[in-house]
């Protein structure tokens, strides 16, 4: 499936900073906050089948009629680090259902750094404030001011036949664990 990129927004800001760490590691982001901290935590927010939003359609380029939309936080002794948002089109789920039904009781970094039936694409970040979607996927659960937010959006293709989607939203606690 291909993303179309040239629909992402990217907000006008300077450079990611202190983030740019957590950025650009290529590992889980979970297990590099164990390390530094300790301990993750991780809260689901939401996980449930619905039809695909104008982002999925036309960023994600889904065609499908369903997704399974997995939203979560990851934080550490209350603090809040980061939002992840998993899509999961109707047509990559039915390719192994198993698979997928561990985000259940699993974090999806099992499914990703664990299994070799996937392949992680390139990862894009980009900065997100108010006239982004994405920002208001964050503000729908986290009440902080932000006045902007770093993006870690990753591919990941299932068996060679079909890709969902992990969208990843850093929020500027994480510069206080550098």
């Amino acid at each position: 499936m291909s993303i179309n990129y040239q629909s992402l927004l990217i907000a006008d800001t300077k450079g990611p900073g202190l983030l740019k760490d957590w950025l650009e590691y290529q590992g889980s982001l979970t297990d590099k906050l164990k390390a530094m901290t300790g301990n993750a935590e991780l809260e689901r927010l939401s996980q449930n089948w619905s039809i695909p939003n104008w982002w999925d359609k036309y960023v994600l380029c889904i065609q499908d009629q369903s997704i399974l939309q997995r939203e979560i936080v990851m934080k550490n002794q209350g603090i809040v680090y980061w939002y992840a948002r998993s899509v999961i089109p109707q047509s990559c789920y039915a390719l192994k259902p198993e698979f997928f039904n561990r985000l259940e009781n699993e974090s999806i970094r099992n499914l990703i750094f664990d299994e070799s039936s996937v392949r992680r694409l390139p990862i894009l970040c980009y900065p997100v404030d108010q006239l982004n979607l994405e920002f208001h996927w964050v503000k729908k659960y986290i009440g902080s001011e932000y006045s902007q937010m770093w993006v870690r959006f990753t591919e990941l293709v299932f068996q060679e036949k079909s890709s969902f989607y992990l969208v990843e939203i850093l929020l500027p606690e994480l510069e206080s664990l550098l």
